[in-house]
């Protein structure tokens, strides 16, 4: 992949993290940034609507052919792996 994706979410409250999704070594390397802070954090998990959107944005490139096949197979890989450690959403009543 010749170039990050990154991308910035507002919270319910208001507040903004930005997300930073780097290819490195053969894998993706998914970083945050909470707004005003110094350092992007490498420990934190991604949520639902970061995954979905990181999916979205590298089948977006694949089609375009600025991503490899090997990129959106792992991609897709991490996707499924990560959005099995995510508790259920919950219904509503």
């Amino acid at each position: 992949m010749r170039r990050d994706i990154n991308w910035t979410t507002r919270r319910d409250d208001g507040s903004r993290y930005e997300v930073r999704v780097t290819w490195f070594s053969g894998t993706f390397k998914i970083q945050f940034k909470e707004r005003g802070a110094d350092r992007w954090e490498y420990d934190r998990k991604p949520s639902r609507d970061d995954w979905e959107t990181f999916l979205d944005s590298i089948e977006r490139r694949y089609q375009r052919k600025t991503a490899t096949l090997k990129e959106f197979e792992e991609a897709k890989r991490m996707f499924a792996a990560g959005m099995l450690d995510l508790p259920p959403e919950e219904e509503e009543g």
